[in-house]
């Protein structure tokens, strides 16, 4: 008997765990794609002048005063490196991008004394 009490009460644990982690989904803010990393929502947004990357927290964004960011992208066999600093609320780069289909993207962030490393497939 206490040995079906202790199975009843693992499956139910279990079952809680497993609906916690289901209402968690990642939906893009701005337009970009959207990854998790070390419970941070980095969320990148290409445009043919600009890179950008958002931070949030539980769907609260996080200031990227004083962060920096290094992103490299990967287009086949040609890679480039780009500096990210803080603009109005997110990480930034301006230019002339054109990021095709296929693209793969790495982003070290650092902020407040952590660093975060996101991986894109665009």
């Amino acid at each position: 008997m206490k040995s079906m009490m202790v199975i009843a009460t693992l499956l139910i644990s279990f079952t809680g765990l497993v609906q916690a982690g289901a209402g968690h989904e990642l939906k893009p803010m701005h337009g970009g794609i959207i990854v998790e990393a070390k419970d941070i929502d980095v969320e990148l947004v290409t445009k043919p002048d600009s890179l950008s990357l958002y931070l949030t927290d539980h769907g609260k964004p996080i200031p990227p005063d004083g962060g920096t960011a290094k992103l490299t992208v990967l287009i086949g066999s040609e890679k480039k490196d780009f500096e990210l600093l803080p603009n109005e609320g997110k990480l930034e780069v301006k230019g002339n991008f054109t990021i095709p289909k296929g693209t793969k993207a790495i982003a070290v962030i650092k902020i407040k004394a952590k660093v975060i490393t996101a991986r894109f497939n665009l």
